[in-house]
């Protein structure tokens, strides 16, 4: 009966630790990033590390180490911006 507890507990952890997370109407999977910086109008939460990198044919690259989520206002107008990450996922939505 312990163990059961003892796996019961250890999955509300898991889910709590793995919560999905919204931004306005942007949705993302899993725990929201630790730290978060404004590019723009553009929001780019991220874990470990995040550099722009260079510039290709006017499309800014971004590189990180982490999981990396944007957020583009409606109707974005700025310069395109290409995310990469090393050991993480990318997610990028759009609001509404």
């Amino acid at each position: 009966m312990k163990r059961l507890m003892l796996l019961f507990a250890l999955c509300g952890m898991m889910t709590a630790a793995m919560a999905d997370w919204t931004y306005g109407t942007a949705y993302f999977q899993g725990s929201q990033p630790s730290k978060c910086l404004s590019h723009g109008t553009v929001m780019i939460w991220y874990d470990g590390e995040l550099k722009q990198t260079g510039l290709n044919g006017g499309v800014e690259i971004w590189e990180g180490t982490g999981d990396i989520c944007v957020v583009y206002p409606k109707n974005y107008r700025g310069p395109q911006m290409r995310f990469t990450s090393k050991g993480g996922t990318v997610q990028i939505q759009t609001l509404k």
